[in-house]
C-alpha cells in the first residue's frame, strides 16, 4: 500500500499539486484567439491562447484578480488589481491585446462586483463603505458613476443601449432581481417576472436580454424584451438539453443564431447548443466556452482528480488537448474512488456529497470532512488542491453541499437564508454520520476543514459539537458576525444582512466566539493579514479567549495576504500549516 510517509513526504505531495497551474477561459478574441486567466508563472494572470500553434502567452506582468468576458469582436479586455496587499480594492485597466497598450480606468480604488465590456465602453459595479455604485467607462481610461444602487448588485453586459445586471434589488434576501440602465435616457431599471423569483446573468443582444430564472418553478432560461416588455421561455430545436434536465446554469449565450449553454445537474456540467449536447469529458467547464470559426469550440475543463486543462472539441466530436495537466503518477495512484451520494440530515433533508477517498488509508480510516465557503457555492466535480491534497496525503475526504448551496435549486439555496449555522451545522455533523456508518472513516478519527464560510463552519462545530471532531482547520474564518458586521464595507454589511434575514438578534447566537469554552479538540488557525470579508481582528479576540481559556491551538497569519488565493505562494501559506497540523493530531 502507497503510504503518505513523512512531514517531508506531506511538504513533497502540496509542492506537486501546488504547482500545477489553473486555467479559466475568457472567451473568444477576434482571430480565433482565447483568452486565459491562469496562474501558470505562480501568480494569477492573463494570458493568451492561440488554438492552431497551441502557443501561451503571458499578456501583464502584474498579479491580477478578475477579468471581463473577452468578446469576439473586440480586441481588448479589462481587468483588476488589488491596490490594498490582499484587502480588495481594485484598480482596472484596460489592455489592448494587439499592441500591448494599457489604460488605467479613472475611479477610486473599491471593490468590483461585475465588470463587462464592449467595444465603445466598460460598464461595472462597485463597494465602497458608503454604498454600491454603477460607473461606465470609456477605453481613454475615462470614467462616470451613473447611479447608486445601494445593494448587492453585479453588472453582466453592456452594448451601446443597454446596462444589464443583477442583484438583491427590492430588499427581498430569498429573490434576485434584473436591472438595465438605459444609455440613453439615463434611467435605471428593475425587473422580475414574479415577485421572490430568483433571476439572474443577464446577457444581452440588442433590446434583448438572455436570463436564468426560476419564476416557473425549475431555473430555465428566457429572453426578455427590454423595449416592449415581452418575455418568453428558450426552447431548443434538438432534445438533448431537456432530456439532461438541469438544475442551473454556469453560463449561457448567443453563438450565431442559436443559444448555447453551460448546464449543471449533481455538480457536473454539460455544453448545449441549441439543445444538442457537444462531448465533454466528465467533471466541469469552467469559465467561458471559446467558440471558433469553424465550428469548434476551447474549453477549460476539471474534475476532483483532473486539474484543469484546455481542450478543443470538433463538430464531429472528437476531442484534442491544447494544455495538457496531468498529477504526477505517485501522487495521482494515493486518490482513490470519486463518488457522489446523497444522504438524510437530521430533518430528513436529502443531502448532495462529494466522496474523496484515499487509497493511502484503510477503511474505516484516517477522514475529514470538508465544508465548502460561501455559503453560496458548491463542492462539484472539479479541481480542488485542497482535496486532492487531502486524500493524496491518507485522508478520506467527506464534501457535503448542506443546505444553502448552490447547484441543486433555489430552494434548497435558501434554506440557509435566517438560519446560517443551524441546520447546515447539522448537514455537516451528519455528513460525518454517513461516513461512520458507511465503513469509510473511523469514529474518533474525523476533523472539520473549511475555509471562509467553512472556517467559521469549523470554528462553530468545535465549539457547539465538540464530541464529533479530533481536530479542526479554520481559515479565513468568522468568529464574530457582530465584531464583523461593524467592520465590513457596505457590500458585506449586506451579505449579512441577507444571510440572517435581518435577524440580527441571532449574530451573537450564531458566532463562534460564544462558544469557544467549550471547544475540546485541537485547532489551527490560519488568518490572512489583510482579509477585507473576514477580518483578522474578531479572529484576534477569539483566539486570546483559546489562549485565557487553555485550549490546545496554533495560529498561523498569512502576511500581505488578502480573503482571494491569488498566487501558488498563498496556497502554500494556507495549505501547508493545515496540513502539517493533520499531520500532528490525525496522523
Amino acid at each position: 500500500m502507497l503510504g503518505p510517509g513523512t512531514v517531508e513526504d506531506v511538504v513533497r505531495v502540496l509542492s506537486s499539486l501546488v504547482s500545477l497551474p489553473s486555467y479559466v477561459a475568457l472567451g473568444t478574441l477576434p482571430r480565433d484567439r482565447v483568452a486565459l486567466v491562469s496562474d501558470k508563472e505562480g501568480f494569477r494572470s492573463l494570458w493568451l491562447l492561440d488554438p492552431s500553434s497551441r502557443e501561451l502567452r503571458r499578456l501583464v506582468d502584474e498579479p491580477i484578480s478578475f477579468a471581463s468576458r473577452a468578446r469576439s469582436w473586440v480586441s481588448r479586455i479589462v481587468y483588476g488589481v488589488d491596490v490594498a496587499k490582499g484587502a480588495e480594492l481594485h484598480k482596472l485597466f484596460a489592455l489592448d491585446i494587439d499592441t500591448g497598450e494599457k489604460v488605467e480606468i479613472d475611479a477610486p480604488p473599491a471593490r468590483v462586483l461585475g465588470l463587462a465590456h464592449d467595444d465603445k465602453s466598460i460598464a461595472f459595479t462597485a463597494s465602497t463603505r458608503s454604498g454600491v455604485h454603477l460607473y461606465l467607462a470609456k477605453w481613454d481610461g475615462s470614467c462616470e458613476k451613473l447611479a447608486d444602487i445601494n445593494a448587492i448588485a453585479s453588472v453582466t453586459d453592456v452594448n451601446e443601449r443597454y446596462i444589464a445586471g443583477f442583484g438583491i434589488l427590492r430588499g427581498d434576501p430569498r429573490s434576485y432581481e434584473l436591472f438595465f440602465y438605459d444609455l440613453r435616457a439615463g434611467e435605471l431599471r428593475v425587473y422580475t417576472p414574479k415577485p421572490g423569483s430568483v433571476n439572474q446573468g443577464p446577457i444581452l443582444r440588442g433590446s434583448l436580454a438572455l436570463f436564468e430564472s426560476n419564476f416557473e418553478g425549475r431555473n430555465r432560461l428566457y429572453e426578455y424584451s427590454i423595449e416592449n416588455g415581452e418575455l418568453r421561455k428558450v426552447s431548443f430545436k434538438h432534445g438533448d438539453y431537456d432530456s439532461f434536465d438541469p438544475v442551473s446554469h454556469r453560463f449561457y449565450d448567443y453563438v450565431g443564431d442559436s443559444v448555447y449553454c453551460v448546464a449543471m445537474k449533481n455538480g457536473r456540467t454539460r455544453l448545449f447548443v441549441d439543445g444538442k449536447e457537444i462531448p465533454t469529458p466528465r467533471g466541469c467547464i469552467a469559465g467561458f466556452p471559446a467558440f471558433l470559426s469553424d465550428g469548434s469550440v476551447v474549453l477549460t475543463v476539471s474534475s476532483l482528480v483532473k486539474p484543469p486543462h484546455v481542450i478543443r472539441v470538433s463538430p464531429d466530436g472528437s476531442t484534442e488537448v491544447l494544455v495538457e495537466n496531468e498529477i504526477p503518477k505517485d501522487v495521482r495512484d494515493r486518490i482513490g474512488e470519486v463518488r457522489f451520494v446523497k444522504y438524510r440530515s437530521f430533518d430528513g433533508l436529502e443531502i448532495p456529497m462529494y466522496v474523496v477517498e484515499s487509497r493511502s488509508s484503510p477503511k474505516p480510516g484516517r477522514g475529514v470532512v470538508y465544508i465548502h465557503g460561501g455559503p453560496w457555492f458548491e463542492v462539484a466535480d472539479e479541481w480542488r488542491v485542497l482535496i486532492a491534497a487531502l486524500a493524496a496525503c491518507g485522508y478520506h475526504v467527506l464534501a457535503p453541499n448542506y443546505r444553502g448551496s448552490t447547484g441543486y435549486g433555489e430552494e434548497f439555496r435558501r434554506l440557509i437564508i435566517g438560519d446560517p449555522g443551524g441546520g447546515d451545522l447539522e448537514d455537516i455533523v451528519y455528513a460525518k454520520k454517513w461516513g461512520v456508518e458507511n465503513g469509510l472513516v473511523k469514529e474518533g478519527e474525523v476533523c472539520s476543514i473549511g475555509y471562509s464560510y467553512g472556517g467559521y463552519a469549523t470554528l462553530l462545530a468545535l465549539g457547539k459539537k465538540p464530541e464529533e471532531w479530533k481536530c479542526g482547520v479554520a481559515g479565513a474564518a468568522v468568529a464574530d458576525w457582530e465584531e464583523m458586521y461593524e467592520l465590513s464595507d457596505a457590500v458585506f454589511r449586506k451579505f449579512i444582512e441577507t444571510l440572517f434575514a435581518g435577524k440580527r438578534e441571532l449574530f451573537s447566537e450564531r458566532s463562534p466566539i460564544t462558544y469557544v469554552d467549550k471547544v475540546k479538540a485541537p485547532l489551527c488557525i490560519i488568518q490572512p493579514q489583510n482579509d477585507s470579508r473576514t477580518p483578522l481582528k474578531p479572529v484576534l479576540r477569539y483566539v486570546s479567549k483559546l489562549l485565557e481559556l487553555g485550549k490546545t491551538f496554533e495560529l498561523h497569519v498569512a502576511p500581505d495576504m488578502g480573503h482571494v488565493i491569488r498566487t501558488m505562494d498563498d496556497a502554500v501559506k494556507i495549505l501547508l500549516p493545515a496540513l502539517l497540523f493533520l499531520k500532528r493530531y490525525l496522523g
